[in-house]
């Protein structure tokens, strides 16, 4: 998100401004207003905001030396000037200050979304070549601590790692680990642009911050770290060591500085953090076990999603999962009897002994495939196709890889316990008939939703394939076919009244896109929604 302050002396103004659009939708945020120029010039040095919006025309310290002023700090900054429109020419100079553009009042609304566009499209280029640069300027730096938290040799011929070694020789330390919560989620929806901002975001605010930390009595460590050096520790983490008195690094200390990661990369990064923070430790040589112990402390969030912050974790033991008490045979065979409350209970007792373990988030995961193992073999015994029972649920997914609570993999792995058994079932007896009622009835009282063969499957607990097949059998029709008709036939209802638009209606009907429902139209009623419209 983009940081933007509004100064105008009229209140009106302001807070229309701040109404007129979604900013957040727009990818920014309004972080402060003021009333004059000489209150915004000290609110911008203040929040340096990526973007200013003023009036021209305001008491002490007018739009035009309000922007000359914070093009002196802020050669790169944008601004948007707000005028009348009698003040055009002051406008035309405006625009030879520097400004970024000029909005006649009132303002409207699709001048300023086009406005922000072109901006907010000209600051990510600006971030995106920052990135890159400090990227390549923070190698060395990163190198060198990647290496040293995880106890690895340093090449000797980097020369810049010297200058922290009188850094190494006097401190005690500690680790902290910041993780993006939501990366998984980042690499599926986002482009890679929009990953490097929000990292380099990240990064900025966790600088920021741990300046402000008061380990090393406040003098700072004289390397320009302040007391915390932030190094990228891997994709989806950043490492901060911390280094000052043993009294300054405890829980209570570092309280504060842990609270605002969490809270500074919500509201200026829009991202959520989790911190696992290692012991404090009085050597260099022991760095590596504050980071194996910050680790551990992440892995905590299986077991409670919700807290953000994880601090002094005793070390894990690694818990392999032919050591469980628990038994996956046990869980085949309630699988097999059709037991839900069987196979519930046993999926109970085995995350509760990973969390009695105090179990890794690795362990956890080779837990969970030593009880689906079983599970397989049950399917093939039952000369089922597994692969394809469970491509249908997961398809190329690596879910267990990607698990992240153990509410998650409770779910899925009862989810999976509950397909198995409706296999096993209908592998027994001949399926009624009456089965697809209840689908059809489920998509007539939803089709506007985000459904599709395999949701459904998963609701009625058959596999797709299997659904699909079956659907087809009793209906005449193809799923995909079926839906698309009863959302094309609620389409035509809705065009006889011309309140809604095209696109109001393709929405209506469950169609995230526009086209989609001029395809679809075409398709089913040979001709297009407005053509329809035009022949009502």
């Amino acid at each position: 998100m983009f940081r933007v302050i509004i100064a105008d002396d009229e209140f009106d103004i302001r807070q229309g401004l701040k109404r007129v659009i979604d900013w957040y939708a727009e990818g920014f945020v309004i972080v402060g207003e003021a009333e004059d120029g000489d209150e915004a010039l000290e609110l911008y040095k203040k929040e340096r905001p990526n973007l200013l919006i003023t009036d021209i025309k305001m008491p002490g310290m007018n739009g035009l030396q309000l922007s000359r002023s914070v093009k002196e700090l802020d050669p790169d900054a944008q601004i948007i000037i707000l005028s009348g429109y009698d003040d055009f020419a002051y406008a035309k100079t405006a625009i030879q200050h520097g400004v970024s553009s000029y909005l006649l009042k009132p303002v409207d609304e699709d001048e300023l979304r086009g406005v922000l566009a072109g901006i907010k499209q000209k600051l990510e280029d600006e971030w995106s070549i920052r990135y890159e640069e400090r990227r390549r300027d923070k190698w060395v730096h990163d190198y060198f601590f990647q290496k040293l938290v995880r106890g690895e040799a340093i090449r000797e011929d980097v020369a810049e790692t010297m200058r922290w070694q009188a850094l190494l020789e006097r401190h005690y330390f500690r680790v902290l680990l910041v993780e993006l919560a939501d990366y998984g989620d980042m690499l599926l929806e986002l482009r890679e642009s929009d990953i490097h901002l929000i990292r380099f975001a990240v990064r900025n605010i966790l600088e920021d911050t741990v300046k402000t930390f008061g380990g090393d009595g406040g003098r700072g460590n004289g390397n320009g770290d302040g007391n915390g050096i932030v190094f990228e520790e891997s994709e989806l983490r950043f490492g901060i060591l911390l280094v000052g008195r043993d009294e300054e690094l405890g829980n209570e200390a570092i309280a504060p500085l842990l609270r605002q990661i969490v809270d500074f990369t919500r509201d200026y990064a829009k991202a959520k953090v989790m911190v696992g923070a290692g012991t404090t430790v009085g050597h260099a040589s022991a760095i590596v076990r504050s980071c194996e112990l910050a680790k551990a402390a992440l892995g905590k969030a299986f077991f409670d999603p919700h807290e953000q912050i994880f601090a002094d974790e005793q070390l894990q033991r690694f818990v392999p999962a032919w050591s469980l008490e628990w038994q996956a045979d046990r869980l085949r065979e309630a699988v097999a009897r059709g037991s839900r409350d069987g196979w519930e209970a046993e999926l109970r007792a085995l995350f509760r002994e990973l969390e009695e373990r105090s179990a890794t988030l690795g362990a956890i995961r080779s837990a969970i495939v030593f009880a689906i193992l079983p599970l397989s073999r049950l399917v093939i015994e039952h000369e089922g196709d597994w692969k394809r029972l469970y491509a249908d649920r997961y398809g190329d997914a690596d879910w267990i890889a990607e698990l992240r609570s153990r509410e998650e993999a409770a779910r899925e792995l009862a989810a999976l316990c509950e397909g198995i058994s409706e296999f096993l079932r209908k592998t027994r007896e001949a399926p009624p008939a009456s089965e697809i009622a209840g689908i059809v009835a489920y998509i007539r009282g939803h089709y506007w939703e985000d459904i599709n063969l395999k949701k459904i499957a998963g609701m009625f607990y058959i596999t797709s394939g299997y659904l699909g097949q079956l659907f087809k059998k009793e209906t005449g029709k193809y799923f995909n076919d079926y839906i698309n008709e009863i959302r094309v036939e609620e389409a035509k209802k809705l065009l006889r009244d011309p309140r809604w638009s095209i696109a109001d209606i393709a929405e209506k009907v469950g169609y995230k896109n526009t086209n989609h429902l001029y395809l679809h139209f075409r398709n089913y009623a040979g001709i297009s929604p407005g053509d329809y419209r035009k022949m009502l």
